[in-house]
């Protein structure tokens, strides 16, 4: 299985049959900034955590574009349905299953809009594909339940955002990787602005002096092969 990054909180999951992606941001991305997808890339599924326009703004074109099904909350997709795109509506809770693996969507804490109208609730996914199983806790703040994620998955792989401001900073992400007991984690949602400055290395040496996770840092186009 491998993850393949492109800045910001845009991640692709691939295995040998199957690719998805989550929270499509690439126009507009300065992490994309002369790059584009890769064109072996056909991607099923779109998962959004929210509908904020960097991490939401590319999921209608390429939803059109692959024909690809995107997995939101129920208002967030009811918005998308009416732009006649295909939609798998769902909330917290129940395991939804697909051809490439199995999703959950769990509690992030952050507000969620799309083109300025309401868009249900901010989530995270824990997914399932290729035998393993990936965290990616969207735009969020530090809060409790994050150990009971931690307990009740075993998490190869942790995607968090350490950027502040509007997520989680450095010191919450820390105690997040100590609650979730993740083999791996991936920082997320950082330096795309200057309000989000900041040297991920820092993230990395706290976290592992903290935890036995090992941090991988990754850069927009790189693939890390699990």
């Amino acid at each position: 299985m491998k993850i393949h990054y492109f800045g910001h909180s845009t991640f692709a999951l691939s295995d040998k049959e199957h690719a998805i992606i989550i929270d499509p941001f690439i126009k507009g991305n300065p992490h994309m900034r002369g790059r584009s997808l890769p064109a072996d890339l056909h991607f099923s599924h779109i998962l959004l955590t929210h509908g904020h326009s960097d991490h939401a703004g590319d999921c209608e074109s390429l939803a059109k574009n692959h024909g690809a099904v995107i997995v939101a909350n129920f208002e967030l997709a009811a918005l998308l349905a009416q732009k006649g795109l295909k939609t798998h509506a769902c909330a917290l809770g129940g395991k939804l299953e697909f051809p490439w693996g199995w999703a959950r969507q769990v509690p992030a804490i952050h507000s969620s809009s799309y083109n300025g109208q309401y868009a249900g609730v901010a989530v995270g996914y824990v997914i399932n594909i290729g035998g393993f199983t990936i965290y990616h806790a969207g735009d969020t703040c530090l809060f409790g339940d994050m150990a009971l994620i931690g307990r009740r998955y075993k998490i190869d792989a942790a995607l968090l955002p350490i950027g502040g401001n509007f997520t989680m900073d450095i010191e919450e992400a820390v105690e997040a990787v100590a609650m979730l007991k993740p083999k791996y984690v991936v920082p997320m949602h950082y330096n795309t602005m200057p309000i989000m400055r900041l040297d991920p290395q820092e993230f990395k040496s706290q976290a592992e002096a903290a935890s036995q996770a090992q941090v991988r840092i990754m850069q927009a186009g790189d693939i890390w092969e699990l």
